[in-house]
């Protein structure tokens, strides 16, 4: 949902239905005024110029200065075409409205300082010659001033109101733009580190092959046994080659395999040393777990461990991991902390969502019913297509 300064301060091709509703309600007046006050003319003719002062509000967005220019022509001419005094108050508010809709919708503020000028000569002239005429006890320099007063006055809260609405705009522009920036970044992260997958799993292809040519003629079995070891290893290679795909990649990945979930234990003796209290739980066998899909699980433990130190503090936390038939399943939950909890709100969060996605998994972040935090990840173990 849009700020209220941003839309506010939105230009729509048509008029909206609150302007509809603001030119009927000053039409209203100024027909008031003209059938019910005295003043010069007809009553139809006075008619006419109510309404000259009143349609033109119906786009005040669009052409505020045109509006405030009939108007004041309007004004003007009845100056030069009658001396007899008008009792009513337009078209003062309508001429008000203009002047703030002047300087917050007109673009180029070259042309949106011409309407408070053109507005406060148009009243000065009408009060100098007698339009309003002034009560027993009044003061025309008074009601001059107290008249140009409340032009420049809606014209510049009108100017602030759009200026408030660019700088909404821009820092949200900025902050789509970084946040695009994070994407791109752990992307970019992530297919380094699928790169490292696959240039493993090809050495590994490659020394298997190896050992299988020496065996086919001396020991066909175990020759076979190296062979089917290509064969899952390959299949693996393709898929960790597919997500590559979708991702970012950066030519100066280094060769080196990355950790996974035998080394979870190692990772929780660092926390356990950095004095964070972590409980492993583990459900299931583990079985063969693509080596992609290995990785990504231990990052997003590595991260939500690394957010509990960052927000929630020294409290305790709790590593679930749940391995099924067709996903593994992980948990980190953490007790309230003091400063928080682990839901910090950088790149972290963002890198585990995208892991995640280009898994075709699901991540799920936020507080427990405990008062902590908790991480949710499920991860299929067969690529989806």
């Amino acid at each position: 949902m849009d700020h209220p300064a941003i839309a506010m301060a939105r230009v729509p091709r048509l008029p909206t239905r609150v302007d509809l509703l603001i030119a009927a309600a000053l039409g209203a007046w100024a027909l008031a005024e003209a059938v019910a006050l005295s003043g010069p003319w007809s009553v139809t003719v006075r008619v006419a110029v109510a309404l000259a002062y009143s349609v033109p509000l119906i786009w005040r967005r669009q052409a505020p200065l045109v509006g405030i220019v009939l108007m004041s022509a309007v004004a003007l001419a009845q100056l030069a075409l009658t001396d007899v005094p008008y009792e009513g108050g337009m078209p003062f508010p309508s001429l008000l409205v203009l002047s703030f809709s002047a300087g917050l919708y007109v673009r180029r503020l070259a042309l949106s300082v011409l309407a408070p000028p053109i507005v406060a000569v148009t009243m000065v002239m009408l009060v100098e010659l007698g339009y309003f005429p002034p009560s027993e006890d009044s003061n025309r320099f008074v009601d001059i001033a107290f008249a140009v007063l409340w032009i420049y006055g809606a014209w510049q809260v009108g100017r602030l109101i759009r200026r408030r609405a660019l700088q909404l705009r821009a820092a949200r522009a900025e902050s789509d733009e970084r946040a695009l920036q994070a994407v791109a970044d752990e992307r970019a992260r992530i297919a380094r580190e699928l790169h490292d997958v696959v240039a493993h799993s090809i050495s590994i292809v490659s020394v298997q092959a190896g050992a299988a040519d020496q065996l086919l003629e001396k020991d066909p079995a175990r020759a076979r046994e190296h062979v089917r070891a290509i064969q899952r290893t390959a299949q693996d290679t393709l898929r960790e080659m597919r997500r590559l795909l979708d991702v970012l990649r950066e030519d100066d990945a280094e060769y080196a395999p990355q950790p996974g979930l035998e080394r979870l234990n190692e990772l929780l003796d660092d926390a356990r040393a950095a004095g964070l209290p972590v409980e492993l739980r583990e459900e299931g066998e583990r079985g063969d777990v693509p080596p992609g899909v290995d990785l990504v699980a231990y990052r997003i433990v590595q991260e939500a461990l690394t957010n509990v130190r960052k927000h929630a503090g020294r409290v305790p936390t709790t590593v679930g991991i749940r391995y099924g038939e067709d996903r593994i399943e992980l948990e980190v939950v953490n007790a309230p902390g003091s400063t928080g909890n682990g839901g910090g709100a950088g790149h972290g969060l963002v890198g585990m969502r995208e892991r995640t996605r280009v898994y075709g998994g699901s991540l799920e972040v936020g507080p427990d019913d405990a008062g902590g935090y908790a991480v949710r990840a499920r991860l299929p173990l067969e690529a989806r297509t």
